[in-house]
């Protein structure tokens, strides 16, 4: 269970849930920076490993995406519907993914996070992951923050 008592299933994703995941991307984020269906569909077949999903009472309320290359993940995107938001689900789905990714023989997670998102750039300095670069322009109006984090020697 999380803090406030949720028993929140962190589970690989699977195609069924795909509506609930654009549910979650347009709750989360602004129409440019939204990922359609095809782009969740070929994220799951590169690593179907590297998608899952938090699922409260039958309802999706979360996802993160990674990849990997060789050594080295990324985090693609991690979202929590905003009526689920500050109840540490962000968390377990960052842990459960830096998991997979370990078990895949991942060393080093990179990600890129618009910089005026202070609450997910707060999520990810608590994990450990440190700015390393700015991309301008990476969404559009809005700069990127590249972070890293070193999860096995």
């Amino acid at each position: 269970m999380d803090r406030e008592g949720f028993n929140v299933l962190i589970r690989e994703y699977s195609p069924r849930d795909i509506e609930w995941v654009l549910w979650i991307e347009r709750a989360c984020f602004p129409e440019n920076q939204q990922y359609n269906a095809t782009t969740f569909h070929s994220l799951h077949v590169k690593d179907p490993n590297l998608f899952i999903v938090a699922e409260y009472q039958g309802v999706i309320i979360g996802y993160a995406v990674g990849e990997r290359w060789g050594d080295v993940g990324r985090i693609v995107s991690i979202a929590v519907h905003p009526s689920y938001q500050g109840r540490g689900i962000g968390s377990k789905l960052l842990e459960a993914l830096e998991e997979k990714m370990l078990t895949r023989g991942v060393k080093t997670v990179r990600l890129e996070v618009g910089v005026s998102n202070t609450p997910a750039i707060n999520l990810y300095l608590k994990h450990g992951y440190e700015p390393i670069n700015i991309i301008e322009g990476y969404y559009g109006e809005e700069n990127a923050l590249v972070m890293a984090k070193r999860i096995k020697d």
